[in-house]
């Protein structure tokens, strides 16, 4: 039997009420609600991606990352092959801008992080995600946070700041847009690193 697509409007307030309990501290009624939507009717890939994006989320609310991560690997296939042809930016460039924004870091925290591994993948592994990491995430740093490393042993674990970059294309609508988002990314990875938070960074001119 056919079933008609569901209208994007009808998604979108099915979506926010969703949404609106998850806030509200009730991520079972949400994930009742999620379900409800995806049996409800046939829906474009792109509003599934959405629906089971939330319904990951309220997974992870409820402290079942297994159920979590069952949704996220569907939302990272459906993503993946949303995507467009090719990338907004080339990946050269886009490293490039990466780079220049870990040179906007003062000196001394430049030396600090000579050993962390800055990686652009196009977005969070499958391991990741099983792992219970968002498969949209923009950026993700791996490791043992500057302050907790041991002065005798080091970092035990390695020091990676990971950009995926076609889940930063996803939230601009132009180059312009990607290069702030790189930038805001790369600086904000790179906090938790140090332990900074938004205070500190605004003290040192990179909020």
């Amino acid at each position: 039997m056919y079933h008609q697509v569901m209208p994007a409007d009808r998604v979108e307030e099915a979506l926010d009420g969703a949404w609106a309990l998850l806030e509200g501290g009730d991520a079972a009624a949400a994930v009742r609600s999620l379900r409800s939507l995806l049996d409800g009717g046939r829906l474009g890939a792109a509003d599934e991606a959405d629906v089971r994006h939330m319904l990951g989320q309220a997974f992870e609310e409820l402290g079942d990352i297994e159920a979590a991560a069952r949704e996220w690997l569907v939302v990272a296939r459906l993503d993946a092959r949303l995507d467009s042809p090719q990338p907004l930016m080339a990946p050269d460039e886009f490293e490039r801008l990466a780079a220049a924004a870990l040179d906007e870091l003062p000196e001394d925290l430049q030396v600090k992080l000579r050993d962390v591994a800055v990686v652009v993948d196009d977005r969070p592994s499958d391991g990741m995600v099983r792992d219970g990491i968002d498969p949209r995430i923009l950026g993700l740093y791996t490791g043992v946070p500057y302050p907790r490393r041991s002065t005798v042993w080091g970092a035990p674990y390695p020091e990676v700041i990971h950009l995926f970059q076609r889940n930063l294309e996803s939230q601009v609508d132009d180059v312009a847009q990607l290069a702030r988002q790189i930038r805001l990314t790369v600086i904000h990875e790179t906090a938790h690193y140090f332990g900074y938070g938004e205070a500190e960074l605004r003290r040192m001119g990179l909020g």
